[in-house]
């Protein structure tokens, strides 16, 4: 699977984690300062299309990869337990990022009904309180810093496919999270440090994970199990209310289009499963 837990695990090097660091960061920081750049005709559709097939990579990763090396995970460090607990894990995962980027920016507002759907939330809440940019930023960045993790602790042969996802993601989330701090005029000398939070975020994530197989070695155990299982909810959410939401249910066009990318991202990642 995508993190293997057998002993033939073979976990990319040090040097190899830096560079995948790189790459990520880079992305981030052309995302999150794209909105200053007035240049960007027709970039929104490039920018639909990798986001959707980030969305198929990370639904297949978390259902097909994750939750099956967590449910294996579980079983081998709790023999004696009959339940399904990768599975419970994740849901309540999926249960609390809901609940951070879904209910408290709606509990922020102040009580006025609006016809769009929760999609609007971060912003109507930052219209009356000048915390949309930096909740966007909250969130975002902590589901950066899981998928980096993740990446860090995946083997050679599943990363590639995953790399490319968050790249894709990394660089649509932040377009988003920059045009988002772009509207609220957030003056420079705050609003570069809190870009560079989430431009950070991500390749942070992958250095620990790194360093974490460089110090304790891949290879099961109950904290690992655990881990996988929280990855495993937070991924689909970000595949299914962050990005399905996001490129599905407003109106546009190119729907089919951005169908058959997410179909490809999730089409690779379980082709993936043949051999990881």
């Amino acid at each position: 699977m995508l993190i293997s837990s057998t002993s033939a695990t073979v976990t990319p090097g040090l040097a190899l984690i830096i560079l995948w660091a790189m790459l990520i960061a880079l992305m981030g920081g052309a995302g999150v300062f794209a909105p200053w750049f007035a240049a960007r005709r027709g970039s929104s559709r490039a920018i639909a299309y990798g986001n959707s097939f980030a969305g198929g990579v990370l639904l297949a990763a978390g259902l097909i990869h994750l939750l099956a090396d967590a449910s294996d995970g579980f079983a081998a460090a709790y023999p004696d337990l009959d339940y399904p607990t990768a599975y419970a894990v994740a849901t309540l995962a999926f249960i609390l990022v809901l609940a951070l980027e879904r209910v408290i920016p709606r509990a922020l507002e102040a009580g006025d009904d609006h016809t769009d759907p929760e999609s609007a939330a971060l912003l109507d809440a930052g219209a009356k309180t000048g915390l949309a940019p930096y909740l966007l930023l909250v969130t975002l960045s902590i589901h950066s810093l899981i998928a980096g993790i993740t990446l860090g602790i995946s083997t050679a042969a599943g990363a590639t496919v995953l790399l490319i996802a968050i790249l894709a993601h990394k660089g649509a989330a932040g377009f988003a999270l920059g045009s988002t701090f772009r509207e609220a005029d957030i003056p420079p000398r705050t609003r570069i440090p809190a870009l560079l939070v989430f431009v950070g975020s991500t390749p942070l994530g992958v250095i620990l994970g790194g360093v974490a197989i460089d110090l304790f070695g891949g290879g099961g155990g109950a904290a690992e199990a655990w881990f996988k299982a929280v990855a495993a909810g937070t991924f689909l959410y970000i595949a299914t209310l962050d990005i399905v939401r996001e490129e599905f249910f407003p109106g546009g066009s190119n729907r089919g289009r951005r169908l058959v990318w997410a179909t490809l991202g999730a089409g690779l990642m379980a082709l993936v499963a043949v051999w990881v």
